[in-house]
This record gives structure tokens, C-alpha cells and sequence, in this order.
């Protein structure tokens, strides 16, 4: 049985021999070759260059014997795509370019259609990551739930620290 098998077997609650192991802290930020990643090119620029984010992807797997990757990404690239870009704070957290205070700042956002064209490089990222693990690993996506983006597009960044 593969890894991919024994993913996809535990997740249709299958019996498999162990436990399938993967990574939930995406990509592995603790890792030296990361940080040596990090130190040439910004967050927001690895996750948009497929070859950059399918190097992240793909860096835990080689250190580590897990049977799934985690598509390095960023729940808010759908914001982004909208025409909501967002940054880091120097503080800590996220802060979105502007926030959504009217109807007006809502109908100001990308249509609906755009954002497959402007999410291109996640799709180029999938099928390159596709190709290098070869059907032996699971890989994982993940997004944010509506009412996560929404609080996020609304409120013009993560909360503040009480």
C-alpha cells in the first residue's frame, strides 16, 4: 500500500496498518532549507511561484516519512484575487490593503469569473506537485471558510491582541 493508498483508505474509514502521518503546519517554517527560502524571497512571493511553493510543499516529505504533503498556500489569495491584497504586519498578523466598509467597497471587488484566471499559479502549483509525487502521496489542500475571509475582508486584517 502507498502512502496515497493508506491516506485515502483512512480518510473512506478503511483499515490500514498505521495511521497515515502528514505535516498539519504547512510546509514545514522549522526547517533550515525553508528558512533558507525565506531569506531570498518574501511569503507572499513563494506562494505565488509554482516552483517556489512546490519546493515548500515537497521539503517535509524529504526529511520526513509522512504519507501526505500540504499545498503550501495562503487562505487569503482569495481575497487577493478579489482585489483585496494583504500584507504582514511588522507587529505581527495579517493586514488587509483596505478594508470593506460599504456596499460600494464590496461591488468594488473582481467579479466572481476573474479569480480562476488570477488563481492560475495555485492550479500550476497542483499540477506540478501532481507530477513529483507521482500518485505515492496525498496532497492536501486547504481554504478559509467564508465567515473566516469575510471577517478578515471586513475588518482589514486579524484581530487585534487583547
Amino acid at each position: 500500500m502507498t502512502s496515497r493508498e493508506r491516506f485515502l483508505a483512512a480518510c473512506a474509514c478503511q483499515p490500514v496498518s498505521r495511521p497515515p502521518l502528514w505535516v498539519m503546519r504547512q510546509a514545514g517554517r522549522y526547517l533550515p532549507e525553508y528558512r533558507a527560502l525565506k531569506a531570498k524571497s518574501s511569503f507572499l512571493e513563494m506562494v505565488r511561484t509554482l516552483e517556489l511553493a512546490t519546493e515548500v510543499t515537497l521539503q517535509p516529505l524529504r526529511r520526513f516519512a509522512l504519507d501526505a504533503a500540504i499545498l503550501f498556500s495562503d487562505i487569503l489569495v482569495i481575497p487577493e484575487a478579489l482585489g483585496q491584497g494583504y500584507h504582514f504586519r511588522d507587529e505581527g498578523g495579517i493586514g488587509m490593503d483596505r478594508a470593506l466598509q460599504s456596499r460600494a467597497d464590496i461591488d468594488a471587488l473582481a467579479p466572481a469569473e476573474a479569480v480562476p484566471e488570477k488563481l492560475a499559479y495555485v492550479s500550476a502549483t497542483l499540477r506540478m506537485l501532481k507530477t513529483e509525487l507521482g500518485g505515492q502521496k496525498a496532497l492536501l489542500g486547504f481554504g478559509g471558510s467564508p465567515w473566516t475571509l469575510a471577517t478578515y475582508m471586513i475588518e482589514g486584517g486579524s484581530s487585534e491582541a487583547s
